[in-house]
């Protein structure tokens, strides 16, 4: 009866425990000994550091780069310093020895660092040339005190083995049986995937715990039935948000410019001087880009089936050439406002494209919008269309703008992935809805990169998604006679 009480039981193991407190006076001073030991390695090294930091400021004032070498390696020499370097301000360059002989066996992570500004004081002035930065490591100190340790931690260790062993017998007897079995009932439940109670009763704390840890598997039970019906649920709408936000914004866009700007030129068209013949020039755009807005929600429909694999489109044969110069019409006023030129090489007799024309049309616009937004002011984009007999179709959009991070290129087709500088401006949506609709076509897309050079952005359509151009013309004939 005396040992019921789960307190009982951890005072006869503190009562063992006690027997082993001479740990803990070993450990202070031994850590007091390395904290010691390295506080002394880094006064060393900042005194070092602070008495070269004069003449390599004046070796500086001069540029006096030999000098300034020479001090660096002499102090490499130390075999407590493993780096030596000065960082010049503003990223202008460093100096360093010609080798770090110290570093070739030390983790660079192991390294302290200390920085001491070089400032040289001039008619009254004081400017900084830079910053000695000298890395040192505790590794040789502590070879010998490392031995010390080892002869006073195995004596320690005979000590302890032989206290703990006692402990052990006893702490596995009063709590290690239950402990087990509550974590043989965890090890179960994650490899069946359904509670596991835990048989064991006892009068004491621990069988509290378990009698609670049983009470708590079966309420967890029901709430996760709850919560799977509230997540099936969840995804439902969540899938119903993806395919509304995942066209919307960026595929309205274009069409209501064209059309603002058009109408607003028509506006003001004694200011433009426009006469009747571009009138109805620009009227043609107006209708043109509201006939594609008209139609954009039928697209955003057929995007949601793509996404959820309920491809409905009806697929027919396009004119590669007509459609490409179709969709630079439609943003030939924006690249014009933006100061950017756009240019098309479009191959003769391209064969006939059979895919849906919305959905080819969404792919060009969405492209050549992106190259004309990332491209600044007097850049250029070009726009080519090849037919090879072996890859197939390809269309090339090219551009001289800002480009896309080396690591940011396998992320770019995600949805809803912006960059910085687009951040408030797009919906982060075009490029994962064009790489949709090239997929649906069995094709492929390749994106090729560099910051501040451009990017150049491929569509590729199989042989199988092509028709001779003058096979169709045929049989169009043959038709309709």
């Amino acid at each position: 009866m005396a040992f019921k009480s789960v307190r009982t039981k951890l005072l006869v193991i503190c009562t063992l425990c006690v027997l082993v407190t001479g740990l803990v006076p070993f450990l202070f001073f031994e850590v007091r000994f390395f904290r010691l030991e390295e506080e002394r390695i880094a006064q060393r090294a900042r005194d070092v550091a602070t008495k070269v930091s004069i003449p390599l400021t004046r070796s500086l004032w001069d540029y006096d780069e030999s000098t300034v070498i020479l001090v660096l390696e002499t102090l490499m020499r130390d075999p407590d310093l493993v780096r030596v370097r000065i960082i010049l301000p503003d990223g202008a360059g460093e100096f360093y020895p010609a080798e770090d002989p110290n570093l070739s066996d030390v983790e660079l992570s192991e390294v302290d660092f200390i920085r001491i500004p070089l400032v040289y004081s001039a008619f009254g002035n004081k400017e900084v040339l830079g910053h000695l930065e000298v890395g040192y490591t505790t590794n040789r100190a502590y070879a010998d005190v490392w031995t010390r340790v080892f002869v006073d931690a195995f004596i320690f260790l005979l000590i302890l083995t032989t206290l703990g062993g006692g402990a052990a017998i006893a702490i596995n007897r009063a709590v290690g049986r239950p402990l087990k079995l509550l974590s043989t009932s965890i090890d179960e439940m994650a490899y069946q995937k359904k509670p596991v109670l835990v048989q064991w009763r006892s009068d004491d704390e621990l069988g509290q715990t378990v009698e609670a840890y049983n009470n708590m598997l079966i309420t967890i039970d029901q709430h996760d039935r709850v919560l799977t019906e509230a997540k099936e649920t969840a995804e439902i709408a969540n899938r119903a948000k993806t395919s509304f936000l995942a066209n919307m914004s960026h595929e309205l866009r274009t069409p209501l410019n064209a059309i603002i700007g058009f109408s607003e030129i028509l506006m003001k068209e004694d200011d433009y001087k426009v006469d009747q013949k571009r009138r109805e020039e620009y009227l043609g755009y107006i209708f043109e880009a509201g006939s594609s807005l008209m139609t954009m929600v039928t697209d955003i429909q057929q995007i949601s089936r793509l996404e959820s694999a309920e491809a409905g489109l009806q697929d027919e044969e396009l004119d590669v050439s007509d459609e490409v110069l179709s969709c630079v019409r439609a943003l030939e006023l924006r690249a014009s406002d933006k100061g950017v030129l756009v240019e098309c090489s479009i191959q003769d007799d391209l064969p006939y494209l059979r895919t849906n024309a919305q959905s080819f049309k969404q792919v060009v616009i969405n492209l050549l919008s992106n190259a004309v937004h990332f491209t600044p002011r007097d850049g250029r984009v070009d726009i080519s269309a090849l037919y090879d007999p072996y890859s197939g179709l390809s269309v090339r959009f090219s551009d001289t703008g800002t480009g896309i991070q080396k690591e940011d290129l396998p992320f770019v087709t995600d949805p809803f992935w912006k960059s910085d500088e687009e951040a408030e401006e797009r919906s982060g949506l075009g490029l994962s809805i064009v790489k949709a609709i090239i997929e649906r076509n069995q094709g492929s897309l390749s994106i090729e990169s560099e910051p501040d050079k451009g990017t150049s952005v491929t569509i590729n359509f199989p042989l199988d998604r092509l028709i001779d151009r003058a096979s169709l013309l045929q049989q169009t004939a043959s038709g309709s006679s």
